[in-house]
């Protein structure tokens, strides 16, 4: 059975779960350690293991709003891909949804992207028009545009500035939120 599984930096899936990020997605698109840790204090974000059996087998860092679920990352260990963890993952996070559940995805430009956005669009999530840059998690990182997904259905022009206004102030690494706690 698939669960979620609270994570603490003092935690011993801390590492486990850092390795993993690392494995799974580029310098540009996580926070290194000391920003990684300071994020963790934040009042919405939730770091979980993806447990199966209580056998951890994937990670999940999402931000838990008022407004809006952001689901930042997302990764299943290798061996373990294509056996549905990431699906009943998705499922588990979004029954009962009674606010937006947002996400970010690489543009589609070769297989892996494209099969990506397919995984997602069969998971009942929708793309959405909006030109969108991911939040920096590093003061010298380029800027990196991205598909946004919402699940059900697509987020209006509001929901999107309301969102993009979160994530300048709370999760790019210039914004208010980390500039008072880096």
């Amino acid at each position: 059975m698939i669960r979620l599984k609270a994570i603490t930096s003092d935690d011993k899936l801390y590492k486990w779960a850092m390795a993993l990020l690392a494995e799974s997605f580029p310098e540009c698109e996580r926070r290194g350690s000391k920003l990684q840790l300071k994020v963790m204090e934040h009042p919405h974000y939730k770091l979980e293991a993806i447990t199966d059996d209580n056998v951890p087998v994937g990670v999940v860092g999402y931000f838990d709003t008022p407004d809006f679920i952001y689901f930042e990352n997302f990764c299943i260990l290798p061996d373990k891909r294509n056996g549905g963890y990431g699906s009943a993952t998705l499922r588990l996070l979004t029954e009962n949804l009674q606010k937006p559940f947002i996400l970010e995805a690489e543009i589609p430009q070769d297989d892996i992207t494209r099969r990506r956005i397919e995984f997602y669009k069969r998971n009942g999530m929708a793309v959405n028009t909006f030109s969108h840059i991911q939040p920096h998690y590093r003061k010298n990182d380029e800027d990196l545009p991205l598909l946004i997904l919402t699940y059900g259905k697509p987020i209006t022009q509001a929901q999107y500035d309301g969102f993009r206004k979160y994530l300048d102030c709370n999760v790019d690494v210039g914004g208010s939120w980390c500039a008072q706690n880096v």
